[in-house]
């Protein structure tokens, strides 16, 4: 493997970038929360805020977009590390790809 110092430089932030789009996307769906309840609590009808909140949603939308576009460029950069034998691999804690199981109860749970 070469170019070891520069693969775990990318690797990491990559890694940051994912969970700083992911932490964007929380604090957006905070700010839709607290709106909607500010809403109820203010005693308004629904239309009030209605555009503004039509707006934070597709802001959130794009985000996820941004959020697809992230994961696929990780993707594609471990492929371009893998095929220069740039080793990017890090020790530590690994995050899990997929969980089978906990993707079926999550299923289980919105069915």
């Amino acid at each position: 493997m070469k170019n070891m110092q520069v693969g775990l430089r990318v690797a990491r932030q990559v890694r940051t970038a994912e969970h700083a789009v992911d932490q964007a996307m929380i604090e957006v769906c905070k700010l839709i929360q607290t709106s909607l309840e500010g809403r109820v609590e203010a005693r308004l009808a629904a239309e009030v805020g209605q555009s503004a909140l039509e707006d934070i949603v597709m802001g959130l939308n794009r985000l996820a977009t941004v959020r697809a576009a992230v994961t696929s460029g990780h993707a594609g950069l471990a492929s371009v590390a893998d095929a220069h034998q740039i080793g990017w691999r890090m020790d530590g804690m690994h995050e899990s790809k997929s969980n089978p199981v906990a993707q079926a109860d999550v299923l289980h749970l919105v069915a």
